[in-house]
């Protein structure tokens, strides 16, 4: 047995169980009978299986060098360290489809073994095993990981030099395709409610579903802004890339049905608003994939695999039809009933969602009209940091009031307490960006200063409302504390995401407005200053590391010490990649980065410094924003059956 015998055995087997899962499906449809329903579960689990031997048959042959598979011979090298090779399964186009793959198959089990409801389970199971069909013909027939090479090479290329430059890559894009792949479970309960007529359930019992998507999705888009930080060399976390904004859009969108959900759940509005935003969004990790690996753009994060381009395209168009066709159907029967008012807090989280809907419209505008630009004219244009900045800013400000105020306001209108939280949080936002208009700061800082206090004001009269409430049912002041804290964790845990979305919204403000950036040739052993520090070039040094050739200078920079940054040589590029050296500090972060050198003597070498205030909270924040997703979630299985049941009685 071989790695690629197994691998392709594997991909047959798993095309085939999962067809087969699919036929039960539809049968258990079609005759109203449970039992076809848990025989397409057991095929669901021999599809997972099948799936896993070919993950890790490609893994095998990655890690023991087989260079007779196609996909290990462009990708793979001897010299790469064990955790590159282990990653090079999802360097690439290939290893990706059968990473997708394999998650789509774990997702399709894990949901399949929630499935209770009778009236919707075949429609579910259908609709994921659909998806997961699509994928697995991608790989027999367009895409396969497993083709052989006729005459096997001794040694390979290694993968995208970008992709091994920081041990990032193994584990953003892991992230980013479990939160894509999530959103498929939404969506097929969105599909199946659709179906089966039954419009009010479904959001309660995809909640757990849909946060975990939204949790890995969060973590991915912060991990990529970290590497794109560590490994690009340019002192930033956000280009506005195509492939950055393409991994943006469903967030955005999930996050827009998660506001209008809640409605759903409380108040049994917006069913429309949320069968389409689900439909969007997972629609949106198909057309992320399409500009990934179509080659329509331009990205040092995309890879030109035109064969499969139009067989995403196809995906995408599917998807859109199969939602909006089924909500077309039903749109009669799950509209609102009456009027809305719009000061309450259904009225303010529909706001906040039309907010994220707007952003995300602007960023596909954005990203796609350079490639309408230039088919319809034949003009090369783009769209860059300036257009979405200028954009985001008003956004950003109107979403940041409306979170502040939404939870605060009782269903239906406005009470009392909320109108003097409101009057607080209105002061505290007039004197925060007052003060700082005093100590020099521009309008647009000052503003994100105000609107960070007006937040953390929200968050205050939130908690205080809540632990009032324990304290008039004669509970002493710690013990309302605790009782809020354990017995009210989808508030506590909202309120953990809403600070670190304030947090990263003043972070990302200054660090935009204050950033220096200043750079310097210095001789060896000269002392500059560069960016407001006194910088000392001690050494320049060369090492092979065996996989590439590094260069690195060792400098001295006040208040920081020693500093190392690289320039990386890899035998597949014919240029350098930056490693910058990055000391974080709670006030700036100190980034420096090896621009040239002297190549014949080693005499001389030019550092870039670039200072940034409070990136560090940025992170940090990323890390509130998914600590307050997983005081949610979990325990979640439960909360969300007994929510269920509740609605359903």
């Amino acid at each position: 047995m071989t790695p690629g015998l197994l691998g392709n055995v594997a991909l047959v087997l798993g095309f085939v169980f999962t067809a087969l899962g699919l036929l039960l499906s539809l049968f258990a449809w079609w005759a109203k009978d449970a039992r076809y329903v848990e025989a397409a579960k057991r095929a669901a689990w021999l599809s997972f299986l099948a799936a896993l031997a070919a993950f890790f048959a490609l893994e095998w042959a990655l890690l023991t060098d087989d260079f007779s598979i196609a996909y290990t011979a462009k990708n793979h090298s001897t010299k790469s360290p064990t955790w590159v090779k282990f990653a090079t399964l999802w360097a690439a186009l290939e290893g990706s489809i059968l990473l997708w793959a394999t998650f789509q198959a774990l997702y399709t089990v894990l949901a399949a073994r929630k499935l209770k409801d009778y009236w919707m389970a075949p429609a579910v199971l259908g609709t994921l095993l659909g998806i997961e069909l699509f994928f697995f013909g991608v790989m027999l027939f367009v895409a396969n990981p497993f083709a052989p090479v006729p005459h096997p090479p001794s040694e390979g290329p290694g993968p995208n030099p970008l992709l091994q430059n920081h041990w990032m890559m193994a584990v953003h894009p892991v992230l980013m395709y479990l939160g894509f792949v999530g959103i498929s479970v939404p969506f097929a309960y969105a599909v199946a409610a659709m179906l089966a007529r039954r419009y009010q359930s479904w959001v309660a019992e995809t909640r757990w579903w849909t946060l975990v998507a939204f949790g890995f999705l969060t973590a991915a888009i912060f991990a990529g802004g970290w590497w794109s930080y560590e490994v690009l060399g340019w002192g930033g976390y956000w280009a506005w890339d195509p492939v950055e904004n393409a991994s943006f859009i469903p967030w955005l969108l999930l996050a827009a049905f998660l506001h209008t959900a809640l409605v759903q759940e409380r108040r049994g509005m917006f069913k429309t608003w949320n069968f389409a935003y689900i439909t969007l969004a997972y629609a949106a990790t198909v057309f992320g994939t399409f500009l990934t690996r179509s080659g329509v753009i331009q990205s040092v994060h995309a890879f030109v695999e035109g064969a499969v381009g139009p067989v995403f395209l196809g995906f995408l168009l599917a998807v859109l039809l199969v939602g909006f066709s089924l909500l077309s159907r039903v749109a009669s029967e799950v509209r609102d009933v009456g009027g809305l008012n719009l000061v309450s807090r259904e009225g303010l989280l529909l706001g906040a969602s039309l907010v994220f809907a707007t952003m995300a419209f602007v960023v596909v505008l954005g990203t796609l009209f350079p490639l309408i630009v230039e088919a319809a004219t034949g003009d090369k244009v783009s769209v860059g940091s300036p257009f979405f900045d200028a954009v985001f800013a008003p956004l950003g400000a109107v979403l940041l009031l409306l979170m502040g105020a939404g939870p605060l306001f009782p269903w239906g209108g406005i009470d009392a307490y909320a109108a003097r939280a409101l009057s607080l949080m209105a002061s505290a936002l007039a004197l925060a960006t007052a003060v700082a208009l005093l100590f020099g700061a521009g309008f647009g800082v000052a503003l994100g200063v105000g609107l960070f206090a007006y937040n953390l004001t929200a968050l205050l009269a939130q908690a205080g409302r809540g632990v009032s409430a324990w304290r008039k049912k004669g509970r002493g002041a710690l013990a309302a504390v605790l009782a809020y804290l354990t017995r009210a964790r989808r508030q506590v845990g909202a309120q953990l995401v809403h600070f670190g979305v304030a947090l990263a919204a003043l972070a990302i403000v200054f660090s935009q407005a204050y950033r220096v950036d200043a750079q310097k040739t210095l001789e060896i052993g000269e002392q500059a200053r560069i960016g407001g520090l006194e910088v000392r070039l001690l050494d320049l040094r060369a090492k092979d590391e065996g996989f590439r050739f590094a260069v690195i200078a060792d400098v001295e920079v006040e208040g920081v010490g020693v500093m190392h940054p690289r320039l990386h040589y890899y035998p597949t590029m014919n240029s350098p990649l930056a490693a910058p050296s990055v000391h974080y500090g709670l006030y700036n972060d100190d980034y420096l980065i090896l621009q040239a050198f002297d190549t014949e003597e080693g005499r001389w070498a030019t550092i870039r410094l670039v200072r940034t205030p409070l990136v560090l909270w940025l992170w940090i924040a990323g890390g509130i924003i998914l600590f307050g997703i997983l005081y949610i979630v979990f325990p979640g299985f439960s909360w969300g059956r007994k929510r269920a049941a509740e609605v359903a009685a």
